[in-house]
Parts: C-alpha cells; structure tokens; sequence
C-alpha cells in the first residue's frame, strides 16, 4: 500500500477510536470517509456491545498487549473462511472500537500512547491484509462510502452483527 493509502487506514483507525472512546467533544469528521465510518460502525458497535455485554464483563482486557493479542485471534477467526466484503472490513473499525472502549473502562480515559498502540496495530492488520481487496473494490470513496453510505444498505449489516458476535462467542471459550 503506498503510503498515501496507509496515512488514510491510520486517519480513519484514528479518528474512529477517538470518536467511540468519546475522549473529548467529538470534532466534525474530517472527511467524508470518516464521516460515514462513524455513523455506521458506532451504530452496529452500540448494538454489538449490548448484545455481547455479559461476555464482556468478564473479559480481563490491562493492556493494549492485551487487546492486540485478543484482536488478532478474533480477527483470524473472522477472516478463516476466505471471504472479505466491506461488512467485514466494517467489523474490524468495530471490533477495534470495542477493545478500545473495554480498555478505557478498565482504567479511566485512553491514554494517548495507548490510543496511538491501538491505532498503529489494527491500521497494520487493515493494510497488511486488506489492502489490496479495498483497492480492488472501489477503495474507500468509490467501495466503502458507496456501500455505506445510504442508509438502504445498512440492512445487510445485521450479518455483520451476527458474525462479529459469533467470532467473540467462539474466542470466549478461551477467557
């Protein structure tokens, strides 16, 4: 991915974060991309995170070590089967929201570094691994902000709820 293409994986993983986490009064997006990653992913995130709320409660997240370990294992999970498709890629920002938001319970607001860590390795995981389907798939103008954009489309996401709470339910059993 050029570089170019990773300052924009990073931005968005970035902004994403910060938005969810609620640091501070959330700014205006800073660009269209994010503007509709928010709205989307925030929205199934909420739902997720009620859903999966007793599994969450008991698992122990102390370190951004921690969360990247977790992430990765449900993140190989998630992709096992082969398939990549913008829902997917969608449960990744959502995931990632999700570990950054039990970290944050777990000991007040994210630190700065802390939230840097998160970004670096989920922008890492996106760009080592997807980079190439997002290209291929209109990348994030033409692909993602298309699909997701009207709200018509948000329907198909209750599989991406679906499979999100599946891969958790799975890497439960390892708690």
């Amino acid at each position: 991915m050029e570089r170019g293409e990773f300052l924009c994986v990073s931005g968005l993983v970035q902004d994403y974060l910060k938005y969810v986490s609620q640091e501070t009064q959330p700014e205006a997006a800073p660009n269209r991309i994010a503007q509709v990653l928010r709205k989307v992913a925030s929205s199934h995130q909420g739902k997720v995170e009620e859903a999966l709320k007793p599994l969450l409660g008991s698992l122990e997240l102390r370190s951004v070590d921690d969360a990247s370990r977790i992430f990765s294992q449900v993140m190989q999970e998630q992709f096992a089967d082969g398939i990549v498709n913008w829902g997917r890629i969608l449960t990744i920002f959502i995931f990632g929201g999700i570990l950054a938001k039990k970290l944050q319970k777990g000991g007040g607001p994210l630190a700065r570094e802390s939230t840097e860590q998160i970004s670096h390795f989920i922008t890492d995981y996106i760009v080592n691994t997807k980079a190439a389907w997002i290209k291929d798939n209109g990348g994030w103008d033409d692909g993602f902000v298309a699909k997701f954009d009207d709200e018509s489309h948000w329907l198909s996401l209750h599989n991406v709820k679906t499979k999100i709470m599946a891969v958790f339910l799975y890497f439960s059993q390892y708690l």
